[in-house]
C-alpha cells in the first residue's frame, strides 16, 4: 500500500458525503474517505487459513509478527485507541497529574510490572483516601528501554476537583521500587505528546553511532518541559513484546463515541468550534485501489463542554438536536 501525504484543501467532500464523526471531550475528528471497501474481500477458515471471496483460493495468513513494530496496522490501531481515550477523558489539564514509576534495579518482566502497579495503584487510592481526596480514574501505559527494563507512564484524572498537589517524596515512597515523577499537565494536548514517546527513542551518542545522520527516521524535537532531544521516529516500537498490552485504564474512564454522518451534517455540528488541525493523504496499491483521506480536528470552548457534560442526552442524541436546528 503506498502512502502519499497531500495539502488538505486539495480533498473537497461535497456536503452529501459521508464522513465519520469522532466525539472525544472537547475534541471532534471528521474523517472523510472517498472510497469505502463494503465488500468483503476474504472469509476467514481457520487461525492459519482464509478464502478469497472472488477466486475460492485458499490462503495461509502471514507469519504473527514477533514485534509491534513488524505490524503496522496494530501499531496504528494501538495508538489510535491511546490517543482518542486520553483525548476524551482530558478536558481540563488543571485536573490532571502525568506520573511516572521507574525501576531502580533492571526489571523485565512485563507482569511483574503491571502487578506492581496494580499494589502500588491499591495504596495510592488509601493514602488519597486518607487525605479526604477523591479517587482519580488512570489511563497507564508502558514503555520499554533499550536495556529491556521498563517504565510505567500514568495519567490520572480527577472527575469533580483540581488535581491535588502530592510531594514526589511521598509518591515516590507509595510506589517503592525506585525513581517517579508527578508533574502538573500545562495543556491538554497530552495524547499526541504521550504517542510519540512511545513510539519514537531518545538517542544518545552512542545509539547515534547505528543511525545514519542522513536517515529521515532522526528528528530534533522539544520536550514538554522545553529540552531539545534527538529522536529515532517509532524505532521503540521493536521493542515491544508482540502481544504485550500496551494501555490500561481503570473502569470510569470513558470511550470516544462515533457516528456517521454527512459533511453538512458534521459541519453544522462543529459550526461553533474551532478548527484546530487538518491532514490529508492518498492510499493506493499496484491492484488499482485508491482513496483520498481527509481528517479535521475541531476543539470545542470547555465552557461550552461543561455544559453539554450536565446534558443526560447520547451524543448520537445531541448530534441530531444540532442537526435539527
Amino acid at each position: 500500500m503506498k502512502y502519499e501525504k497531500i495539502e488538505a484543501k486539495k480533498v473537497n467532500p461535497t456536503k452529501d458525503s459521508y464522513v465519520t464523526v469522532t466525539k472525544m471531550g472537547n475534541t471532534t475528528e471528521l474523517q472523510y474517505m472517498s472510497f469505502y471497501n463494503t465488500e468483503a474481500k476474504i472469509k476467514k477458515l481457520s487461525e492459519s487459513e482464509y478464502v478469497v471471496v472472488e477466486t475460492g483460493e485458499i490462503k495461509p495468513f502471514e507469519k504473527k509478527a514477533e514485534t509491534r513494530a513488524d505490524s503496522s496496522n496494530s501499531l496504528k490501531k494501538t495508538m489510535k485507541r491511546i490517543r482518542e481515550l486520553v483525548t476524551t477523558n482530558i478536558t481540563d489539564p488543571r485536573k490532571v497529574r502525568w506520573c511516572t514509576l521507574t525501576y531502580k534495579e533492571n526489571v523485565t518482566d512485563t507482569h511483574r510490572l503491571y502487578q506492581d502497579f496494580r499494589k502500588f495503584n491499591q495504596r495510592f487510592r488509601y493514602y488519597l483516601n486518607r487525605q479526604g481526596i477523591e479517587t482519580p480514574e488512570y489511563i497507564a501505559v508502558g514503555e520499554p528501554q533499550l536495556r529491556g527494563a521498563w517504565h510505567l507512564h500514568i495519567i490520572y484524572i480527577w472527575k469533580d476537583n483540581p488535581a491535588p498537589f502530592i510531594k514526589n517524596e511521598v509518591f515516590s515512597s507509595i510506589w517503592g521500587h525506585g525513581f517517579t515523577s508527578i508533574k502538573a499537565v500545562k495543556d491538554d494536548n497530552i495524547s499526541s505528546y504521550l504517542c510519540a514517546y512511545l513510539c519514537d527513542l531518545e538517542l544518545n551518542e552512542e545509539i547515534l553511532a547505528y543511525f545514519p545522520e542522513h536517515t529521515q527516521t532522526i528528528k530534533t524535537v522539544t520536550d514538554l518541559h522545553g529540552k531539545e532531544k534527538r529522536i529515532a521516529k517509532g524505532m521503540r516500537m521493536y521493542l515491544y513484546p508482540p502481544k504485550f498490552n500496551i494501555i490500561r485504564h481503570s473502569k470510569g474512564i470513558k470511550k470516544p463515541e462515533k457516528t456517521m454522518m454527512t459533511y453538512g451534517e458534521a459541519l453544522a455540528l462543529v459550526k461553533d468550534q474551532t478548527l484546530k488541525y487538518e491532514t490529508a493523504y492518498h492510499l493506493s496499491d499496484e491492484k488499482g485501489f485508491s482513496t483520498f483521506i481527509k481528517k479535521q480536528e475541531f476543539k470545542a470552548c470547555p465552557c461550552n463542554q461543561t455544559r453539554r457534560s450536565s446534558d443526560k442526552k447520547s451524543f448520537k442524541e445531541e448530534t441530531e438536536c444540532q442537526i435539527k436546528k
